[in-house]
């Protein structure tokens, strides 16, 4: 490579690079507002599928009538997008598994936080619901969980299960004294004389 292509190169990788993050593969992009922190992001995660899965039982009626509406045909009139919607409740036990192996793993209680985050994800749905039920039909339909939920939440739950297996590697047993803890003195018989007699 010549240096004034050399120096072109540099130019455009400095420009990509200043020009903020670049998405390794299409699909639906995070919320700036979605936590960063794998656990909060997993229970944010999970509060909008699981809001979103709540929205589609209010809005079922209109659905079908939107789909009437525009030619397209529903499969299963009374449960349209029947698989779109058993897709989402297998996704929503993949991020609730990622959610409780974390809480299970952690050295500390971090429930709380992970019921705000949940509670932050169904929130996303609000400005929609405030709507009729025709937009927020038309909301349900354009929705699409972001693709980083799914990859946080595999990803958490593997690292989740390789610190509990590292805590209980790490915690002595039931039947183990702990190395730095001399045994208890058995505790010595009672003399006969001091025993009180029996009735």
């Amino acid at each position: 490579m010549t240096p004034s292509r050399l120096s072109a190169a540099v130019l455009v990788a400095l420009t990509l690079a200043a020009s903020g993050p670049v998405r390794a593969a299409p699909g639906e992009p995070m919320p700036a507002a979605a936590p960063s922190d794998p656990y909060e992001l997993a229970g944010w995660c999970y509060g909008a599928m699981a809001e979103y899965l709540d929205v589609y039982e209010r809005v079922t009626p209109d659905l079908r009538d939107i789909d009437k509406l525009f030619g397209s045909s529903v499969k299963n009139e009374a449960r349209p997008y029947a698989d779109d919607v058993a897709a989402a409740h297998d996704e929503l036990k993949v991020l609730s598994g990622a959610v409780v192996a974390a809480e299970k793993a952690s050295l500390k209680p971090i429930a709380q936080r992970g019921a705000a985050a949940v509670s932050a994800g169904r929130g996303i749905w609000a400005p929609a619901e405030a709507r009729t039920s025709r937009e927020l039909a038309r909301a349900w339909l354009s929705w699409a969980l972001p693709d980083r939920c799914d990859t946080n939440a595999r990803e958490l739950t593997s690292r989740s299960a390789l610190l509990g297996q590292v805590l209980k590697y790490n915690a002595p047993s039931a039947t183990e004294t702990p190395p730095d803890a001399s045994p208890a003195p058995p505790t010595p018989p009672v003399p006969a004389a001091h025993q009180e007699p029996q009735p």
